[in-house]
């Protein structure tokens, strides 16, 4: 059977089983004897039906059949007649949805938590004292928001692809946690728009053997709320726009994914090998077979990296599979764990890389369907998207959208040494975003790479030394931009004699006059301006706004925020 053939075969019986198991498909006693053949079909490692036991004719009815189904399918959208909301009304209501499902599971609004651990302790307090009216809340939240993603999820995912400009879409990772609010916080300093594959929708859509499910839903929502701002800003180009990605559900229902998994596992995992193999059954066998030449392969080519471990840090396979154990326990069911457990290591350590390469396979799809740059938020999926990209022969940059300089310069600003862009606060970023200052700092950052990148690419540490050394200019400016703006108003402080009075009242937000106030951006009561200052010293206290106002907006300004990043990392 032609590979294609077959694949779209599994792709149609797939469809046609989901349909008798859901009882959409209702059968006439005559059809029991190929729908109870179709019922038994096994499954390979990545899920993928084996139809290759079916008869030609058999497979043809199911083929018909799961035609019938689409066309079914057609109609019913074709009577549905709900329009999707424009892609910024439609962000907007997803963000509001997600706070108030996190309200209900927390009782308090996202802003008001601070950390993981105070969400942990405000829902044991919360669900332990046995009203049933928090599950309620959290039902019609929930209920809510499944429903705003039966009427969106389409239209969101074809808006990502129809924005232009530098774009880039996360991925390579199952979660969105600190690291990825990190990276988004950096990119955002660059890329007009970052395309965010939703973490909120794989909790509605599969199984995902979670343990503390609710709470987990809970921190996944409080990581994505912080970018809120940025989605409630309604920039005309979005800074952000989360879409979803429908990973799980096309992993246990679409056979073109389960096939595209199961030969990128191949085409990673084999050669390390060395053996003759063609197919994730064929290498599946070999693991059982031979476990220690697998294991021994997989530590030479360090093809596993556990979690919580650098890629230049992993110990031997069987050391790597102890600690994902470990790093499992609290995270997965026990139901799940106890089944992993159990696995023989080399079986484990398969599962595990399977793990880390599902990832990688969505990542390159939706930068297919998106015309997107792949961009990833640590170096352990940085390492596993280029193995990846090498044993598919795949380019690592899509070059109508992202140069190799600026690809390069991207890379770089992800560096352990500039981990503090990082601190830049997203109410920041938003205000950058609403002067366009992001394109201005790519045109510097462009210009002080330039000359190292004209002799063709460069290396990545030689891309971040640069990067670095231009901010370090760039900050420095910036404080001779305040030091400048210091010396143009101190000397008729110091003429007057009256300086130390002003430094005070203006160092504490002092009582400015409404309408001066309202110019410095600050709001106080007036009380006795004249009283305390004299009415001589009206012009000075003018004087005092003006410098208040320039030194305010140049740290307000991209170099001003970059400087208050750095200073807080220190």
């Amino acid at each position: 059977m032609d590979i294609d053939r077959g694949i779209d075969s599994a792709q149609k019986a797939e469809k046609v089983l989901d349909a008798l198991e859901s009882g959409k498909l209702k059968l006439r006693p005559q059809d029991r004897f190929w729908a109870d053949q179709l019922r038994v079909l096994p499954r390979g490692i990545t899920g993928l039906l084996n139809i290759s036991k079916l008869t030609p004719d058999v497979l043809a009815i199911i083929r018909a059949t799961a035609l019938a189904l689409t066309h079914l399918e057609q109609a019913e959208e074709k009577v549905d007649n709900e329009s999707p909301l424009p892609i910024l009304d439609a962000q907007c209501m997803l963000f509001r949805l997600y706070e108030e499902l996190f309200v209900a599971l927390t009782g308090v609004p996202s802003g008001k938590v601070g950390s993981e651990q105070e969400i942990k302790l405000r829902m044991l307090a919360r669900f332990g004292d046995g009203n049933i009216a928090h599950f309620d809340e959290i039902n019609a939240a929930a209920g809510e928001l499944e429903q705003f993603y039966r009427e969106n999820s389409a239209s969101m995912f074809r808006a990502g692809k129809s924005l232009g400009g530098i774009k880039v879409v996360s991925g390579g990772q199952r979660r969105y946690g600190p690291s990825a609010l990190s990276a988004t916080r950096i990119a955002g300093l660059y890329c007009d728009t970052q395309l965010i594959p939703d973490p909120v929708w794989p909790f509605f859509a599969e199984n995902l053997h979670l343990n503390a499910l609710h709470l987990q839903l809970a921190i996944a929502l409080f990581c994505i709320l912080q970018l809120r701002p940025l989605v409630d800003a309604r920039l005309s180009v979005p800074p952000i726009l989360v879409f979803p990605s429908f990973e799980e559900r096309l992993e246990a229902n679409d056979a073109m994914t389960q096939a595209g998994i199961a030969s990128l596992a191949v085409k990673v995992i084999v050669p390390a090998c060395n053996a003759n193999m063609s197919t994730i059954d064929e290498l599946f066998e070999y693991v059982k077979k031979y476990e220690q030449p697998f294991l021994d392969a997989i530590t030479r080519e360090r093809l596993f990296v556990p979690p919580g471990v650098e890629p230049t840090a992993v110990g031997t396979a069987e050391e790597a599979a102890a600690i994902y154990l470990q790093e499992l326990k609290g995270v997965r069911d026990q139901e799940m764990l106890g089944k992993m457990e159990k696995l023989p290591r080399g079986v484990l350590v398969l599962n595990g890389i399977l793990e880390r390469l599902r990832p990688q396979y969505h990542l390159a799809e939706n930068a297919e369907e998106l015309n997107s740059q792949p961009m990833l938020s640590t170096p352990v999926h940085w390492y596993y998207f280029e193995l990846c990209a090498r044993a598919e022969a795949r380019e690592l940059i899509k070059q109508q959208v992202l140069s190799r300089e600026a690809f390069d310069i991207l890379r770089a600003l992800q560096d352990d040494s500039l981990t503090w862009l990082g601190n830049v606060p997203i109410a920041g970023l938003v205000e950058l975003r609403e002067r366009m200052e992001h394109a201005e700092l790519r045109e510097q950052l462009k210009k002080i790479t330039t000359q190292l990148t004209a002799a063709g690419p460069a290396e990545l540490e030689a891309v971040a030394r640069e990067v670095r050394h231009g901010l370090d200019l760039l900050i420095q400016r910036q404080k001779k931009a305040i030091k400048d703006i210091e010396d143009k108003y101190s000397p008729k402080y110091w003429a007057a004699g009256t300086g130390s009075v002003i430094g005070i009242a203006a160092g504490a937000s002092m009582f400015f006059m409404p309408a001066l106030a309202a110019a410095a951006g600050v709001s106080a009561p007036i009380a006795s301006v004249v009283g305390a200052i004299g009415g001589g010293g009206i012009a000075m206290a003018k004087d005092a706004v003006g410098q208040f106002v320039e030194k305010r907006r140049a740290r307000k300004s991209m170099l001003g925020i970059l400087a208050t990043a750095r200073a807080t990392s220190k």
